[in-house]
């Protein structure tokens, strides 16, 4: 799927950085990551359906193939730190280079592990985002066994287990001191972080135990919130203008249901 929106850029990442994304995008091209980016877009599938809006913004996803069909949300930007064919933003999660109040859904995957400041990251969520607008992160879990696989193998400097992996106990409570509310919580991917497609295969019975007995010990999440509304907010007409993603121009939905920069 491609995705197109405005040019417009924000202060560049660091080499160390586009490095770490670059890293893990070919990890999940391994079996493992594979097996994850499918089991982590299928958890998306299960909110999407029910989320409405203009714009949906993706911040630079690991995997291979981004399939968000499901979304009701027709305007929907791929947002990359290095120019990418398939990106309509180029910019930093910390710095992103959309308007105030102006997006509707926010997806972050595995971002906040290799930020170096995830909590800017999360103020600048809380910025672009709407009242009542979406933000869904998706993070490894350091309670699990991938958990203890990470302090085991960190040293070596390899990816995901070099990166900072953060609680949803923790995460819950960055969320709620920005003033976001904590819908669910989805657990995926219970089996051990092995490399041999035959491996993985033989334990997909771990799947079934893990939701039913265990589902803390899921090797990641999603975390799916929203942005809470303080005070009294008046009700807005039906009629009211389109909000723009993009201070300097708008990416108005084409009949093919992607966006397009002005």
């Amino acid at each position: 799927m491609r995705y197109h929106g405005a040019g417009m850029s924000s202060p560049r990442r660091s080499s160390t950085t586009l490095s770490a994304y670059r890293r893990l995008r070919q990890w999940y091209l391994r079996p493992l990551g594979q097996l994850l980016a499918d089991r982590e877009q299928q958890a998306l599938h299960e909110f999407l359906p029910t989320l409405f809006g203009y714009h949906l913004l993706v911040v630079d996803p690991p995997w291979e193939r981004l399939a968000l069909e499901g979304s009701r949300i027709r305007h929907r930007v791929l947002m990359r730190g290095e120019p990418d064919a398939d990106a309509g933003l180029l910019g930093t999660p910390e710095a992103l280079p959309v308007s105030t109040d102006s997006v509707d859904m926010l997806i972050l995957p595995h971002v906040l592990e290799l930020a170096d400041n995830p909590h800017e990251v999360l103020r600048e969520a809380d910025r672009c985002l709407i009242p009542e607008g979406h933000l869904a992160v998706l993070g490894f879990n350091p309670l699990s066994c991938w958990g203890v696989w990470r302090v085991l193998a960190r040293r070596r400097g390899r990816l995901p287990w070099s990166a900072r992996f953060i609680s949803v106990s923790r995460l819950k409570d960055w969320l709620a001191l920005l003033g976001f509310d904590t819908l669910a919580v989805r657990p995926v991917l219970f089996r051990p972080p092995l490399q041999r497609q035959g491996a993985l295969e033989r334990l997909a019975w771990l799947e079934r135990l893990g939701r039913r007995g265990w589902p803390l010990g899921a090797g990641a999440y999603l975390l799916l919130a929203r942005k809470r509304v303080v005070g009294l907010t008046p009700l807005r007409p039906r009629w009211r203008p389109r909000r723009r993603l993009l201070g300097s121009g708008i990416a108005n939905p084409s009949p093919r249901g992607y966006g397009r920069g002005a």
